[in-house]
């Protein structure tokens, strides 16, 4: 994850990012409270409105293969290009052109993806 790191630091780099109930919800669990407060404090977040990426969600149920459309629903309103992430449904989703049509970050061998414009 060096990659990444070096990204959000010396590249302008920034995590898209909203407060649903369920991203509440998961980055509690995964125990990242805390640095997502950090990110926010560092202006490394692209903070979506969560209105715009629950609607968005309501839109795909159903639709993707994943279980996971609040992610699906917050790259489309965000206009991300690049997930990290290891989950092969959601990769699926997330290549699907009539959805996000984005590429997916999974080890330091496809850092040529974080661009400074990865996170407008």
């Amino acid at each position: 994850m060096q990659p990444l790191w070096n990204w959000l630091e010396n590249k302008n780099g920034k995590i898209a990012y909203t407060n649903t109930r369920k991203f509440d919800e998961e980055w509690e669990r995964g125990g990242v409270t805390d640095l997502i407060k950090l990110l926010k404090q560092a202006e490394k977040l692209k903070e979506i409105p969560a209105p715009d990426v629950q609607e968005k969600e309501n839109e795909l149920r159903g639709k993707i293969v994943s279980d996971d459309p609040h992610i699906i629903a917050l790259a489309i309103v965000a206009d991300v290009t690049v997930l990290v992430s290891s989950d092969q449904a959601l990769h699926r989703d997330f290549k699907n052109r009539n959805l996000v049509g984005g590429k997916v970050y999974q080890n330091k061998k496809h850092a040529r993806l974080l661009t400074k414009d990865t996170c407008p």
